[in-house]
């Protein structure tokens, strides 16, 4: 699988935040459109807001 140029620009960002010392928590393409998120330095829960509904509520 072979990434296109906005994958390999948006790999190439990170990159270059994780050398500076930042802390990326997630990473996004939309698109043309990259979306990187800093992580605070808090450590969050991955289920914190994630809803799971079984069923009729």
């Amino acid at each position: 699988m072979s990434l296109g140029t906005i994958e390999k620009k948006a790999l190439s960002l990170l990159s270059a935040l994780e050398k500076a010392g930042k802390s990326v928590s997630c990473v996004a393409v939309a698109g043309r459109r990259i979306e990187i998120l800093l992580s605070s330095g808090e450590t969050i829960d991955e289920f914190d807001k994630l809803e799971m509904r079984h069923g009729k509520a």
